[in-house]
């Protein structure tokens, strides 16, 4: 899959925020019940740091992003939101191996947690990632450099 990524910058937030509800929002949904629009956006806009975040750019468009802290001993994995229509066709699994080769070269494991309803989790799966913990929501996982 020939994609690059590109650093986000403040003029993405909202397409940023726009992907991540339309990718996220549905498993929220079965998880919690409801999609508090206003909570949901404060912890988007707490938490958003752009240089966290690279965008995923297929065919000369923005197909996604990916957020993720790269720490002196880890990579801690925030989300990786592939729009709908881009979705199922071997782009995340192709960003995510990417990420992993960037950690092996690094000697340093890869950390994130998912829903546990959110179907990405048999792509961490495929992935060598393995759950390190589960909680009533989530699944914690780590991958580590062989």
């Amino acid at each position: 899959m020939d994609f690059t990524l590109r650093p986000a910058t403040a003029a993405d937030r909202e397409w940023l925020w726009q992907t991540k509800t339309r990718c996220l929002r549905r498993y929220v949904e079965q998880t919690w019940g409801v999609w508090d629009e206003a909570s949901q956006r404060a912890r988007f806009d707490d938490m958003f740091d752009v240089s966290e975040i690279q965008v995923i750019v297929l065919a000369g468009g923005d197909a996604g992003f990916i957020a993720a802290r790269h720490a002196p001993d880890e990579i801690r994995l925030f989300h990786i939101m592939i729009a709908a229509e881009f979705q199922n066709q071997g782009l995340g699994t192709a960003v995510l191996r990417e990420l992993l080769a960037v950690a092996q070269v690094r000697g340093v494991p890869v950390r994130l947690q998912v829903l546990r309803v959110n179907p990405a989790r048999r792509l961490y799966d495929r992935l060598g990632f393995a759950v390190i913990e589960e909680t009533p929501t989530h699944n914690r996982m780590l991958w580590r450099p062989v």
